[in-house]
């Protein structure tokens, strides 16, 4: 789809600047300016947000280091590699125990370690409950993952303290963070840092819009995202059209 996309916007002669993390976002006196970590400025007359989420990490000694050598974020890409093993999957959503569930029909001995008390949906926690290749550990934080050059125990503190658990790999679900740091001080954002759009996708500063994951769509999906990201163009165009007759009404 990245391909698809990438040769539309060729053909459509858009300028596309690869390697360019946006740094801050301001008003000019027309438009926008988007500055980003190299000290180079964008402008144009408006913009659309579109920076998404990413996976939130566990944070603890050996996450980092052991990513892809047994710390995985995706049960369904390594699947191949997680099936008949020994596994852990942090996190208490519907994103882990569909992972638990998809991993015990491949062999696995799956143990999910959640903070609290698992909010998956009933359905998932069901199947769970009756599947007798995987256990749950409620009250459980991962403190360490640990290994020799790929996992072999994981570091658990419970309620009674902590334990050591044997496994071959740790799958994290333990949600996502939005990717607006760099403009957070420009929109308006939720208490979980999410851009606060209307419909449409217009943002609390003059000429930016937004679109997709970043601003906690009720379905995260590249066919809303998408579908957001359209109506925004369409907003924009209205706006833009809006502006230029008042112009002319102006300098008639």
């Amino acid at each position: 789809m990245a391909d698809v996309m990438a040769r539309q916007l060729a053909a459509a002669g858009v300028d596309v600047r690869m390697d360019a993390a946006a740094a801050r976002l301001a008003l000019t006196r027309d438009g926008v300016v988007v500055h980003d970590a190299a000290g180079q400025a964008h402008e144009a007359g408006a913009a659309i947000v579109a920076t998404g989420v990413r996976r939130r990490r566990l944070d603890v000694p050996g996450d980092r280091e052991l990513e892809d050598r047994g710390v995985s974020y995706s049960a369904t890409r390594d699947r191949d590699r997680l099936a008949g093993k020994r596994v852990l999957i942090v996190g208490g959503g519907d994103a882990a125990f569909e992972n638990a569930l998809n991993l015990a029909a491949l062999g696995s001995e799956v143990t999910i370690a959640s903070r609290g008390t698992p909010r998956a949906r009933e359905e998932f926690r069901r199947r769970v409950a009756a599947e007798s290749g995987i256990r749950v550990l409620e009250g459980a934080r991962v403190a360490e993952v640990s290994g020799a050059g790929h996992v072999e125990f994981v570091r658990l503190r419970t309620t009674m303290g902590e334990d050591r658990l044997d496994v071959d790999a740790v799958v994290v679900k333990i949600g996502v963070l939005p990717n607006t740091e760099w403009c957070a001080t420009a929109v308006a954002l939720d208490a979980e840092g999410y851009v606060i759009a209307q419909p449409g996708g217009r943002t609390s500063m003059p000429r930016v819009w937004a679109a997709g994951d970043v601003t906690r769509p009720v379905v995260p999906s590249v066919s809303v995202a998408l579908g957001s990201a359209a109506i925004a163009v369409a907003e924009i165009r209205k706006h833009r059209a809006a502006r230029a007759s008042a112009t002319m009404k102006e300098a008639g």
